[in-house]
């Protein structure tokens, strides 16, 4: 390959992973109404570019030795399975470790991170081992194509699996959250190991009717996974104003406060509390309070004591800067 040529494959694969970034930041910027930390969503995406892929090729060439897989039944079914609990490790050090993972949308916002940072690498890999056997077109367009199909399939596949970690999460035993567990994993390894199947078939013979299908249904899951984060997010916003609503009737907080933290484009608006700062401050209270009321009626009793005590730091908080303030909304 000529100087040129890596300059184009260089800058392609950069471009690339500049676009999987900005994937995953829409989709943080989406989750609007409990955002999560920036630099919890960076981790896991690194999670994704290095962790998950180190121990996806020590597992699967152990595995492959050990029972003795051809590369097509590893790529095929194993393979999946591995990569997908690689990912899944980096989201359960999330739930473990931060008190930020909460919800279904949460998981899916963290398994879109790690399924784009596990396809930024996978891209890489691919090109750097295609680009020595083929034309810069060929492995251009291969780029590409990876960029708009399979690192969507990773995304889909790991938001599938933090989602049902994220109704984990929220289940009261630990039965039910046992089974939303290992549905995630299962569900998130049928998605990437049919994208497998599909290409290694792919392979040998393609034909128009089969071609048109494949593309079909990965249409079908990126739409599934639109929804899924539509009705997510609406789930947040009923939450939002159920749990605020029961403050008002205990006369904890101003009624007014129900007619604005549940919808977006009133929150931010400005002239329901004069300070910015203050405004996101005391929104992103209300908000953490809401889910966490949310949260304690899920727990185990062990766990929402905890949950609960920081319920009521949180309405300790709030009620002081609105006596401070002494502020009512302007109409």
């Amino acid at each position: 390959m000529s100087a040129i040529d890596i300059a184009a494959l260089a800058a392609a694969l950069g471009l690339s992973t500049v676009l999987l970034v900005l994937v995953v930041a829409a989709v943080w910027w989406f989750d609007r109404y409990d955002r999560e930390p920036l630099h919890l969503v960076a981790g896991v995406f690194v999670w994704g570019a290095l962790a998950a892929p180190v121990l996806s090729v020590i597992l699967c060439s152990a595995t492959g030795l050990w029972l003795d897989l051809t590369p097509g039944h590893l790529a095929g079914w194993f393979g999946p399975l591995i990569e997908e609990s690689a990912k899944a490790i980096g989201l359960v050090l999330v739930v473990v470790l931060s008190r930020e993972f909460d919800n279904p949308t949460d998981g899916v916002v963290y398994g879109t991170a790690v399924g784009l940072g596990f396809a930024a690498t996978e891209n890489l890999i691919y090109t750097v081992a295609g680009a020595g056997g083929s034309e810069i077109g060929g492995t251009l367009m291969l780029v590409l194509v990876r960029t708009a199909l399979a690192a969507g399939i990773h995304a889909v596949a790991s938001a599938t699996l933090g989602g049902c970690l994220g109704f984990a999460y929220l289940s009261r035993d630990r039965w039910s959250r046992t089974m939303w567990s290992i549905l995630g994993l299962v569900c998130g390894t049928v998605i990437h190991a049919g994208w497998n199947l599909t290409l290694l078939k792919m392979r040998t013979t393609v034909e128009p009717v089969s071609l048109a299908r494949w593309f079909s249904a990965v249409v079908v899951l990126y739409v599934f996974y639109l929804l899924a984060l539509f009705v997510f997010l609406r789930s947040e916003q009923r939450i939002l104003g159920r749990e605020l609503a029961e403050e008002v009737e205990l006369e904890v907080f101003p009624a007014w406060i129900v007619d604005v933290i549940p919808y977006y484009r009133r929150r931010i608006r400005s002239d329901w509390w004069p300070s910015l700062r203050e405004r996101t401050v005391l929104a992103r209270l209300l908000t953490r309070l809401a889910f966490r009321k949310h949260a304690v009626k899920n727990l185990p009793a062990g766990e929402s004591n905890l949950a609960g005590l920081e319920v009521v730091q949180l309405r300790q908080r709030i009620r002081a800067m609105l006596v401070r303030e002494n502020h009512d909304p302007v109409d």
